[in-house]
């Protein structure tokens, strides 16, 4: 295995295509089909083009969260508890 990961492997342009635009799993089918791969010899060629190429990002990699949206939802619900205790909890001290 680490033979293997010392040199990029040379894929057909479709699958470096897909890998490009983020398609992991119609890299991994195409690449099955180019070069009659089992599924799992295919996923781990593909993988290790992934970690060998610099630069390349995988879609199920990222997340869809837009972080500052988040945090200023999450803001708005540490003021809006605090409001809250302090409106129905103030006698309790």
């Amino acid at each position: 295995m680490a033979n293997q990961l010392q040199e990029r492997p040379d894929f057909p342009e479709k699958v470096v295509d897909a890998l490009q635009r983020g398609e992991r799993e119609e890299a991994i089918v195409g690449l099955q089909r180019e070069r009659n791969l089992t599924r799992e010899d295919a996923r781990d060629l593909v993988a290790s083009y992934i970690l060998l190429t610099p630069g390349m990002r995988m879609k199920d990699a990222e997340s869809d969260t837009r972080w500052g949206f988040m945090r200023w939802l999450m803001l708005f619900q540490v003021i809006v508890v605090t409001i809250g205790y302090f409106l129905f909890f103030h006698d309790k001290w």
